[in-house]
């Protein structure tokens, strides 16, 4: 596919206007839809230790019997409101102690009910943990959906790459590259003027921030376990990913954003080094999508996208691609 380089210059083809950059109801709905499956997904396990439980305690005749099962005592541990953490505060004596309180004043209450409400009891905690797990997620959902199309793109065009997973260990392009957006850090390939490197989520040395895509001039050798960031002149590229699809959260979002934007360009440019700033969001309201296309059209910022946007997201990728 031959596509003009100046097209990728001006910034993304498919924004035309601030109103193409705004997240639509349609695509807000479908991103509140995903992140219900995710949250699902990720709360499956705890059901399923719900339904276990329920079944191992199903002979008892009431609550007191629970204190002569010790394979069920964590879950009931859980159920009386102590978490992992502090289960290694307290002795045997004080986590009994905990799951009779449990009893006396919710199981036996609750009367031939009681397995049920230690069930709820269990879920309820476990809530906490599915909320806290679902915050780190809704981010890298993000980030994933990003690397997905990177990936496509590259696949479609034949683009030969290695990625790098957690442990840090270059890996060549495979055949079957299921599920590896979780788990990569960095990508290489040549993009035919140069050798490039895509990371995520580095912490950059000139800002003294982290920063969530960071494009570098430079080998696998020249990553060096992210000692790359150390070299100013190496980057190409910095940009601001926000995946959360609330619109109630978009301004401040975009405010976090171009404030993190800003400080980039001003610190490279105190530098003495030029950089390309870019900008991808899930929720983007008609204000901020306004500030958003007046910085691409004076070339403040580089390039943009609404991440929910299929047709924007590839012509951005394919610009990280390209420069």
């Amino acid at each position: 596919m031959d596509i003009v380089q100046g097209e990728y210059e001006r910034f993304n083809r498919f924004i035309n206007e601030s109103q193409d950059l705004v997240t639509t109801y349609e695509q807000i709905r479908a991103g509140f839809l995903s992140i219900a499956l995710e949250k699902n997904e990720v709360g499956d396990p705890y059901v399923k230790n719900a339904l276990a439980f329920k079944t191992m305690v199903a002979n008892t005749q009431g609550p007191d019997d629970f204190l002569k099962i010790s394979s069920v005592r964590p879950f009931l541990l859980t159920a009386s409101g102590l978490s992992d953490k502090s289960k290694q505060y307290l002795n045997a004596d004080d986590q009994t102690a905990a799951i009779k309180e449990l009893i006396e004043k919710f199981l036996k209450p609750a009367g031939e009910n009681y397995i049920d409400e230690a069930i709820y009891r269990y879920l309820l905690i476990k809530g906490d943990a599915v909320g806290g797990t679902m915050r780190n997620r809704i981010g890298a959902l993000g980030q994933e959906k990003l690397i997905r199309t990177i990936l496509s793109c590259m696949n479609v065009q034949g683009i030969d790459y290695d990625w790098m997973p957690k442990e840090n260990t270059w890996t060549h392009k495979s055949d079957n590259d299921i599920g590896i957006e979780k788990a990569i850090k960095a990508i290489y390939w040549n993009c035919g003027h140069g050798d490039r490197l895509l990371a995520f989520n580095l912490n950059i040395p000139t800002v003294n921030k982290n920063v969530d895509i960071c494009l570098f001039e430079g080998t696998t050798e020249n990553y060096d376990r992210g000692k790359i960031v150390n070299d100013a002149n190496s980057i190409i590229m910095l940009g601001e990913l926000k995946g959360g699809i609330d619109p109630a959260g978009a301004d401040e979002h975009w405010k976090t954003a171009n404030t993190a934007l800003e400080r980039i360009r001003t610190s490279f440019a105190n530098a003495g080094y030029a950089v390309q700033t870019s900008f991808v969001g899930a929720a983007i309201a008609k204000a901020m999508a306004d500030e958003i296309f007046e910085q691409l059209q004076k070339r403040v910022m580089t390039n943009a996208a609404n991440l929910t946007n299929s047709n924007q997201l590839v012509e951005y990728c394919n610009w990280l691609l390209r420069i």
